[in-house]
C-alpha cells in the first residue's frame, strides 16, 4: 500500500510538473491570482486621459479581481501608442496579469500598415473601455481663427502637435488638409500636456485629442475649439462638428477614423490568457465601472465613464480590419 501510495503521489508531482509551463490554467482563476500583481501599461508619458484612466484602473479593478491581486502602472510611450501595443502583443505575459490601455486608433494604424506595427489587433483580447470618445481640434487664441472657414482661409500653415502616424491626432489633422485647409502636422510630441506646452510655447498654433483631456489644459493655455469629431458632447455646444466641413471623400474617411472612439479607452490583454481569467478580467473591469469609489473619483476629476463591452469592441476592430481596399488605399494617400 505504501509504494502504491508512494506511485500516486510521484504520478501527481509529474502531472504538476507537466501543467507548469501552461501556469496550470485549469486553476481556480482566485488561486491564481492571490499574491500575484496586475500589470498596467499606458500607452502615453504620466498626465492626459490615457494615463487618467490607465490608473483609475489600477487603482479601482484589483479589488473586484478573484484572489485581491496588487496592481502597477507603467508608462510606455511612442510612436502614438504603437510600442506600447507591440509590447502587449510580444513581450508581456500571457498568463491574465497583464494588461493596457493603448491607442483607440491601434487597428486603424494596423490596418493602414503603418510603419513600426509589430502586433495583430485581432489576436489582442479587449477586456473593455472607460469611455466613448469626442475629439476636439483646438487653436491658440492668438490666431484671428474662430471657425473652420476662417481655418481654411488663413493664408499661413497652421501647425498642429501630434504623437506618430499612427495617432488619431495626427489623421485627423491630415483630414483637414486633405480637404484644403493649410494645416500641417508635427510628430514627436508625447501626450497631451507635451502637445498643449508646445502651443504655448509658440512652436505649433494647435493641436487635436479627446474632450475631456484637453477641457482644463485648453482653458489654462488660452486654446479655443473650432471643430469636434466623434460623439457630440455636452460641452461642446455651438461647436461644429467637423464633417461638416470636409469634402466628400474626407468625410467617408473621418467615418472610419471615428469608428473607434466608440471604446475611445480601450484595455486589452494579450493573446492565449486562459477562458476562466479572460472572463475574470472582464468581469473585474466591469464591476469597477459601475464601483461608486471610482465613479466618484472620476466625476471629481469631471471625467465621464461609459463602458464598452468587449464584444463591442471586437466589432468595431472587425469591421476596421474589413474596411475595403478602395477606402484604405484613399487613407493611404492622405497619410
Amino acid at each position: 500500500m505504501k509504494i502504491l501510495a508512494r506511485a500516486l503521489a510521484i504520478s501527481a508531482v509529474a502531472t504538476a510538473a507537466a501543467l507548469a509551463p501552461a501556469e496550470q490554467a485549469s486553476a481556480d482563476p482566485a488561486a491564481f491570482y492571490k499574491g500575484k500583481t496586475l500589470k498596467v501599461t499606458v500607452r502615453s508619458k504620466p498626465g492626459g486621459g490615457y494615463d487618467f484612466f490607465g490608473r483609475l484602473v489600477a487603482r479601482h479593478m484589483p479589488r473586484h479581481m478573484p484572489g485581491e491581486p496588487d496592481a502597477i502602472v507603467i508608462n510606455m510611450p511612442g510612436a502614438g501608442g504603437i510600442v506600447a501595443t507591440n509590447y502587449l502583443m510580444n513581450r508581456a505575459k500571457r498568463d491574465g496579469t497583464e494588461i493596457a490601455i493603448i491607442n483607440r486608433e491601434a487597428a486603424l494604424a494596423q490596418r493602414l500598415g503603418t510603419k513600426g506595427i509589430k502586433y495583430d489587433i485581432r489576436k489582442l483580447r479587449p477586456v473593455g473601455s472607460t469611455s466613448s470618445s469626442t475629439a476636439v481640434y483646438a487653436i491658440t487664441d492668438k490666431l484671428p481663427i474662430k471657425t473652420l472657414a476662417e481655418l481654411k482661409a488663413s493664408k499661413q500653415t497652421i501647425k498642429f502637435s501630434a504623437t506618430g502616424r499612427g495617432g488619431g491626432n495626427f489623421q485627423r489633422v491630415m483630414l483637414l488638409k486633405l480637404s484644403g485647409y493649410p494645416t500641417e502636422p508635427i510628430t514627436g510630441y508625447q501626450g497631451t500636456q507635451e502637445r498643449v506646452l508646445a502651443i504655448s510655447r509658440g512652436d505649433v498654433h494647435g493641436t487635436s485629442g479627446g474632450a475631456e483631456s484637453m477641457m482644463g489644459p485648453a482653458k489654462e493655455a488660452g486654446l479655443r475649439f473650432i471643430a469636434y469629431l466623434g460623439n457630440a458632447h455636452p460641452k461642446l455646444k455651438g461647436v461644429p462638428d467637423v464633417r461638416t466641413g470636409l469634402t466628400a471623400d474626407a468625410r467617408a474617411l473621418a467615418a472610419l477614423i471615428a469608428a473607434p472612439m466608440a471604446a475611445g479607452r480601450p484595455f486589452l490583454t494579450t493573446p492565449d490568457v486562459p477562458a476562466d481569467r479572460l472572463a475574470a478580467l472582464r468581469a473585474a473591469f466591469k464591476a469597477a465601472m459601475e464601483d461608486p469609489k471610482l465613479l466618484a473619483e472620476a466625476n471629481k476629476a469631471k471625467r465621464t465613464i461609459t463602458w464598452t463591452d468587449p464584444k463591442v469592441m471586437e466589432e468595431v476592430y472587425a469591421d476596421i480590419m474589413n474596411a475595403s481596399d478602395a477606402v484604405i488605399a484613399q487613407f493611404k494617400e492622405l497619410m
